[in-house]
């Protein structure tokens, strides 16, 4: 976003009248969804509605970063229309949602992790907060996430795509059942499409430049979340006669020039792809500097912050010819995607990040579970959430939703009925981004909006 949701404007109006000055304060109302800490917001709710009508949905994240308004977004919007629809009814009562935030600052350079606990403790034992949304980086969640389980509380993952979450429910279900990952897909996951992807553009590029495609660029934050995903892709990229021969583990500290450094490398070494792994604002230097450069390579794979419209401009237009990997485009994935895409940008004015997508549908899952279960209590909420398994998924607008025993998300598609796919999604002439065909390895044809464009600085040979 190019600006803050967030938005404090002070009109300080001077009156003079007769000998008397007098000084008026106007504060101009939020904007829709403005991000709020530590306060009880209920969107769409009845006015009048008494407290014990109401269940407390915590937000965890960054929330002044991308990651955690992009959360706070999504769940408002959901929140509102739940409300707005008659809310919930358990027992013959009706409830309605309310949402209630605390920044864990775990998107800062300089992580303390402390922060993050520290917000996780607030919002449960004085927010409130009955059920969780949220969870960025992985090193604090993991810190913080023990806090959410002791209380025996839902924690829907939006934000970490690391395997581990979900691995735990496996080996310590009593423990960590309490967690279900709803956005994104994991990073093995991540990874496999990734993976799928660059053999499908290793088979493209072939055919169409009419050469030999083999050499393959990573550059990625020097973060824990990456580093499996690297692993991953060192080891199979080989079985597609790629190798690669460039790898740029970067600190999230690093400047244009560094990029700039980067970029030349990777063209030195004669890379034809290269694959970002970037969940930061180093995504804005990279882009920028690779208009630059110029390096005769495409780059495919993971850039969160070119997932926001805003990218075009922070780029100067710089991301033209990125493929970057994203939940969601105003396609059908499900039947509901493009009325959530047109609400958010109506709402907002701007498109949805990864973690509005993960949030939004959250709020309506957890609605639907407690419906279900006819009950707050988390635990019986539990066996309701496990029964959207791949034969009875639950329909969101981020995909069809099928948990596995593990509580993670099932992916790729049956026939039309697309599961938790991640999307190619390209920044073409004119900012705009479209969905590039996979051949059908990742997803269907059928939700394809645009033919992949190259650079016209051409690829190596």
């Amino acid at each position: 976003m190019e600006t803050k949701q967030i938005v404090a404007i002070a009109l300080i109006i001077i009156v003079i009248a007769g000998v008397g000055v007098g000084i008026y304060l106007f504060l101009p109302a939020a904007p829709y969804g403005a991000v709020v800490i530590g306060q009880l917001v209920t969107p769409g709710a009845p006015a009048g509605t008494p407290r014990d009508r109401i269940v407390v949905v915590g937000i965890l994240d960054p929330m002044f970063e991308i990651q955690g308004e992009g959360a706070w977004m999504g769940a408002y919007l959901a929140c509102d229309n739940i409300n707005a629809a008659g809310g919930v009814t358990v027992g013959g009562v009706t409830y309605y949602f309310g949402l209630v935030a605390e920044d864990t600052a775990e998107a800062d350079a300089s992580l303390d992790i402390s922060k993050g606990t520290a917000a996780a403790t607030k919002i449960v034992t004085e927010d409130g907060a009955q059920f969780i949304i949220g969870g960025f980086r992985t090193e604090s969640l993991l810190a913080y996430q023990d806090i959410i389980m002791d209380e025996k509380m839902l924690l829907f993952g939006t934000g970490a795509s690391t395997d581990t979450f979900c691995s735990n429910v496996l080996s310590n279900y009593s423990t960590y059942k309490y967690f279900f990952r709803m956005m994104p897909i994991n990073s093995t996951s991540l990874a496999r499409t990734q993976l799928k992807y660059i053999a499908y553009l290793k088979g493209y590029l072939g055919y169409v430049l009419n050469r030999t495609i083999s050499k393959v660029a990573i550059i990625r934050e020097d973060l824990d979340w990456t580093v499996g995903m690297s692993a991953f892709l060192n080891g199979y990229l080989p079985l597609y006669n790629l190798s690669v021969v460039k790898e740029i583990p970067y600190p999230i500290t690093a400047e244009a020039a560094n990029f700039a450094t980067y970029w030349q490398q990777i063209d030195s070494a004669g890379a034809q792809i290269t694959i970002p792994i970037i969940s930061a604002q180093g995504g804005i230097l990279m882009s920028t500097q690779y208009a630059l450069v110029k390096p005769k390579t495409i780059m495919a794979g993971i850039d969160v912050m070119s997932q926001l419209d805003s990218y075009w401009n922070e780029t100067d237009g710089g991301c033209q010819y990125e493929v970057e990997i994203q939940s969601t485009l105003r396609t059908n994935k499900t039947s509901l995607t493009i009325a959530f895409w047109d609400d958010f940008l109506e709402h907002y004015g701007s498109e949805p990040l990864y973690t509005a997508v993960g949030s939004y549908d959250s709020m309506y899952i957890l609605r639907d579970g407690i419906n279900l279960a006819q009950s707050f209590n988390s635990t019986l909420i539990i066996p309701q959430l496990e029964g959207m398994d791949v034969d009875s998924p639950w329909t969101g607008v981020s995909g069809n939703i099928a948990f596995t025993p593990s509580h993670d998300l099932r992916e790729g598609y049956i026939g039309p009925k697309i599961y938790s796919v991640a999307l190619l999604c390209q920044w073409q002439a004119g900012g705009h981004k479209e969905c590039v065909s996979t051949g059908g390895l990742v997803y269907p044809d059928s939700i394809v909006t645009a033919a992949l464009v190259l650079p016209p600085w051409g690829i190596n040979t």
